[in-house]
């Protein structure tokens, strides 16, 4: 049985952060290392950090002092792995008992795949069911790659892709997947395996603004590095910054990235037009 790595970051999260241990440690699949990185907690996140790894031997903790935030904890946790397979996973989110043994199941069997990652629950604060993100090849995506957040990859991936960028702060996740299908195919398994909360405390919640233009400047550097998108979902891709820059009020970007999306799916630029989406952004390039 392989070994599978999961790397958990945490700050502050004392509240949630028993759950989210306890998902992975109540995994069917137990050939399990889970290294928590502490990011300089001020609450009872040492002490709870602490018991886990006194009752469960599979566990081991870092601590970070002073905080290095969300890539750069990512990266000491991974340095710290040896399994074959790796993932991370949230401090507010769970994995559902069969997810990691689902996903370790399937890419054994896609020996040419470079991960694989799964549907999932969006729930609230108190896990009630909010809608349901669905695993869908990355080909057919118009945001380049959105994997979710129940994912597992080979340790001879991570080691051709290297580090999460430091510099990609609230889209590392994002940045990652993209490097990530560079190396090889990524597969969906269109089966519900996690719960993904979006509560107040989540960094999504707080900066929304500022996780659209990480995302942006993510996609905007990998251009012309995505040999997988093409047609629709690039030109839909192109929309996508289009509008982006329009609330930049970027107009070059603007004109730039909306030429692009007419040429490959105008039918998708005209429908947003009606919708009064682009009417001012069209407005002000014609």
């Amino acid at each position: 049985m392989k070994k599978v790595s999961v790397v958990l970051p945490t700050h502050n999260r004392a509240d949630l952060l028993p759950q989210a241990l306890a998902s992975v440690c109540e995994q069917t699949y137990r050939e399990l290392e889970i290294i928590v990185v502490d990011d300089s907690s001020s609450d009872a996140t040492p002490e709870i950090v602490a018991e886990w790894c006194t009752k469960d031997s599979r566990f081991r903790s870092i601590r970070n002092d002073p905080n290095q935030r969300l890539p750069r904890s990512l990266n000491i946790g991974f340095a710290a792995t040896s399994g074959d397979y790796l993932t991370w996973t949230s401090d507010d989110n769970l994995y559902h008992p069969g997810a990691i043994g689902r996903m370790a199941e399937v890419l054994e069997a896609a020996k040419d795949a470079a991960g694989v990652y799964a549907s999932m629950n969006i729930v609230d604060h108190n896990l009630n069911p909010k809608t349901v993100f669905r695993a869908k090849p990355v080909e057919e995506q118009s945001i380049q790659p959105w994997c979710g957040a129940c994912f597992l990859y080979r340790r001879e991936a991570y080691e051709q892709v290297g580090d999460y960028n430091p510099e990609m702060v609230l889209a590392e996740d994002l940045d990652y997947w993209i490097r990530l299908r560079q190396v090889g195919p990524l597969l969906p398994i269109d089966e519900v395996l996690y719960d993904y909360r979006e509560h107040e405390g989540s960094l999504s919640s707080n900066f929304p603004a500022q996780v659209a233009d990480a995302g942006a400047k993510v996609v905007i550097s990998h251009l012309g590095n995505m040999p997988w998108l093409q047609g629709k979902p690039l030109g839909e891709t192109y929309l996508a910054l289009a509008s982006h820059a329009y609330r930049k009020e970027d107009v070059e970007g603007l004109r730039k990235y909306l030429k692009l999306a007419i040429k490959l799916c105008p039918t998708t630029v005209i429908s947003r037009f009606k919708r009064g989406v682009l009417s001012a952004a069209l407005g002000r390039i014609i």
